[in-house]
């Protein structure tokens, strides 16, 4: 499965981004704004005319490893 870390280009649409995704897609989100999903839900965004960039395509295995990074340094 081909993922796409992204973020939204334009703040005050990135609520209606998530949401839009959200409902149709799982998200994954991190805290520094960037989100998760895989590269085919990106049609979503598209549809909607919700900018973003894409910062890095990677598979579902580094996603993993990404929030377990990320919650091992909470602690």
């Amino acid at each position: 499965m081909s993922m796409v870390r992204i973020k939204f280009t334009d703040p005050a649409r990135e609520a209606e981004g998530f949401v839009a995704l959200s409902k149709q897609a799982r998200v994954v989100c991190f805290a520094d704004s960037t989100y998760e999903v895989t590269e085919t839900h990106l049609r979503i965004l598209n549809d909607l005319n919700i900018s973003y960039q894409i910062i890095a395509s990677e598979g579902f295995d580094h996603v993993c490893q990404a929030l377990r990074n990320s919650l091992a340094t909470q602690r």
